[in-house]
């Protein structure tokens, strides 16, 4: 007979959530670090995906966050902390 363990809905992360998590923990760990940066894109990053996980992260790390790129090509995007 298998085992069944409960969990929270909060706990489990299934598919593409799971890589998601992953890859915003990095964004995540950077915002909690410092309080302005920058993210400098590699070739084939999604503009549009980079600046969703930033916002995300600040999200998860409980502070809010301003962006903007550096420039029109969008391959590097300028950050800060604002308000609480």
């Amino acid at each position: 007979m298998p085992k069944f363990t409960p969990m929270e809905p909060s706990e489990v992360l299934i598919g593409r959530a799971r890589a998601a998590a992953e890859e915003r923990a990095h964004y995540v760990e950077a915002v909690s670090a410092s309080d302005a940066g920058k993210i400098e894109l590699a070739r084939g990053e999604n503009p549009t995906r980079v600046k969703r996980l930033l916002s995300e992260a600040a999200r998860q790390a409980g502070t809010k966050v301003r962006s903007s790129w550096e420039d029109k090509s969008r391959r590097v995007l300028l950050w800060k902390k604002v308000g609480r």
